[in-house]
């Protein structure tokens, strides 16, 4: 009915138009179709008034930055160039007018009778799996995208689009188990409480919003709790892991009961996070069961790829863990996750081979090569940077050319993937400044990262005309560094970043901030030896000209538990900045001339 309304009103009613494609829009982003509604936007970008375009295009950046989707299915994906047979001619621009009038199911279903005479075009069927994916078909279009790949000459090609139809099939119900919710009533949610923060198995999660109606959350884990004095010899193996989330909500009023929801993966995990509360709570907890009309599925609150399952396990550090065993087994866990759990779990698109098994299947090249992308989008959407290049040569993969960076290179003609492969050596800075601006909207952690860096390291013309962005470089660079695990880079970026607002003459302000920023990261590590000095320069510098921050710094050490050194410190006599005299705090180190903190300007 829409389609038909598009193919009859699109000359004459561009705007109505528009609006059903705005709908469309709404649709597809609620359905996780994202593909679908971006080319949607699209059409009302075409269509639509000012305002409506206005708003279309600041939703499609949106969609463009959106971390939770895949970084391969967002921005655009250009259609290749077809050249029908000449009997097939008249049959495809019949096609190319449906496309054009937005209804791609009917350009699809005609593409797809071309294929009974023309099998074997790669550009056939690859337009085919685009117009099933902005169709909303995502497993229709999974499958032509497969035989595209299958068919291309271009290896580059061949991986992009496999990549794209692997992870359009690892959104199929059919592929992927689901997380349910299970929810019990109590009277007594005191009782309850109290019960629970006495299961060793349960540990509680500090609340941060106390007015949402929320009166408590816990982890519940495989095993037990380490005791306290076990924290120190933790291990990958011995660290508990979470199974379930455990959500109390409070009564809505005295006639209703308090609420328990608890979430988990269906499978062995919820039978055993279920079992856990059971037995904690006892006679005070009662299932809620559901209502006749409700579906099989009214309790799924997440759906995940079956071969992603072994990859969601997730390591629980309680809350004494010292900082630098967390990081420790943090690294350690995302590196076994990489090199042993990825590297030997069974994939479908492997044809249930492992990545290990498929490095010696030539017939699975392009699937393994384009097996690695996915993983590298797994990755990405919890902020690690996967080194692509090791895993390529440890499986034996062929890695994908260089896009040579021309200056008359079209940005909008490349997808997210084949942006990531435009070469920086020899860009020139005008192209190199489109290419920053584009690769942080998309937010790609490992591609921006390579981005920043070139520009800190290697544009100085370009860091010159744009202070502000380079300011902002540093503080990503070192954001990105820390998610990602490499807490040492972090701190050399914060650093750089701070020599670098001190050498432009950036205010006294944006000083502190580098300060307090390095604190944050220094604080990760309580044995930090410098984490005392810094406390001390904070203290006697920053503090010294901007009193709330001394109030701060004790909050902050009260909040570590650890004592504040310059409570221990000699008070010394020094000269201000304005000329008078400043009283300011100094360790026995610094009297003796052992170790100087800060001498004042």
């Amino acid at each position: 009915m829409i389609h038909r309304a598009f193919l009859k009103s699109m000359n004459a009613e561009p705007q109505l138009v528009a609006i059903l494609a705005g709908k469309l829009v709404s649709f597809f982003l609620e359905s996780g179709q994202d593909m679908a509604a971006r080319q949607h936007m699209a059409i009302v970008l075409r269509l639509g008034n000012d305002e409506e375009r206005q708003r279309t295009l600041m939703a499609m950046l949106e969609l463009d930055a959106d971390t939770s989707v895949p970084y391969p299915l967002r921005g655009g994906h250009p259609l290749p160039t077809y050249n029908p047979p000449e009997e097939l001619k008249p049959q495809f621009k019949k096609a190319q007018r449906l496309y054009v009038h937005g209804c791609f199911s009917e350009a699809a279903d005609l593409l797809q009778t071309l294929t009974e005479q023309d099998p074997e075009s790669a550009e056939l069927w690859h337009t085919i799996g685009l117009m099933r994916a902005w169709d909303g078909d995502e497993a229709a279009g999974a499958t032509a995208l497969h035989r595209a790949a299958s068919l291309y000459d271009n290896y580059d090609r061949a991986v992009d689009l496999e990549t794209v139809a692997q992870l359009l099939d690892r959104r199929q119900k059919e592929n992927a188990v689901v997380s349910r919710m299970r929810s019990y009533e109590t009277e007594s949610l005191s009782q309850l409480l109290t019960r629970l923060d006495n299961e060793d198995r349960l540990c509680r999660v500090p609340m941060v919003d106390q007015n949402n109606g929320i009166a408590a959350s816990y982890d519940i884990l495989d095993r037990e709790l380490p005791t306290n004095d076990a924290l120190e010899s933790m291990t990958v193996e011995t660290v508990p892991r979470s199974i379930s989330r455990l959500v109390l909500v409070d009564k809505v009023d005295a006639s209703s009961p308090a609420v328990v929801h608890l979430t988990a993966v269906e499978g062995e995990r919820l039978e055993k996070a279920q079992e856990t509360l059971e037995k904690a709570a006892g006679e005070l907890i009662k299932p809620v069961e559901p209502e006749p009309e409700e579906g099989e599925d009214s309790d799924v609150v997440a759906w995940y790829a079956k071969d992603e399952l072994a990859l969601t396990e997730s390591a629980f550090f309680p809350p004494k863990t010292p900082s630098r065993i967390r990081q420790q087994l943090r690294k350690e866990f995302t590196d076994r996750s990489i090199h042993e759990t990825w590297m030997n779990s069974s994939q479908t698109a492997l044809q249930g081979k492992s990545p290990a098994e498929a490095a010696n299947d030539e017939s699975l090249k392009v699937p393994l090569a384009a097996a690695i992308c996915v993983f590298d989008a797994f990755l990405d959407r919890r902020d690690i940077i996967l080194d692509q290049e090791q895993l390529a040569e440890k499986l034996n993969v062929q890695r994908a050319a260089s896009i040579p960076p021309q200056d008359n290179l079209d940005l909008n003609t490349l997808t997210v993937s084949q942006l990531q492969r435009v070469a920086l050596d020899g860009m020139s800075d005008e192209l190199f400044d489109l290419v920053m601006q584009r690769a942080l909207v998309i937010k790609h952690c490992g591609h921006g990262y390579r981005i920043l860096t070139e520009f800190l390291n290697n544009r100085p013309q370009l860091v010159a005309e744009k202070d502000t962005e380079a300011q902002q470089a540093f503080r990503t660079l070192a954001e990105v560094c820390s998610r990602s695990l490499r807490e040492g880079e972090a701190l050399e970026w914060i650093q750089r970043g701070f020599e670098y607002s001190k050498s432009t003459n950036a205010p006294f302000e944006s000083l502190l901030m580098w300060k307090m920023q390095e604190l944050q990261f220094r604080a990760k590590d309580l044995d930090d030896p410098k984490l005392k000095e810094l406390l001390l320069e904070l203290w006697n510098h920053y503090g010294a000209k901007l009193p709330i921050v001394r109030e701060r710094l004790e909050e902050f050490v009260r909040a570590l538990e650890i004592d504040a050194p310059w409570e221990n410190a000699i008070v010394m006599p020094g000269a201000s900045a304005e000329g008078g005299t400043k009283w300011t705090a100094q360790t026995e180190e610094t009297v003796s001339g052992e170790k100087k903190l800060w001498l004042p300007d």
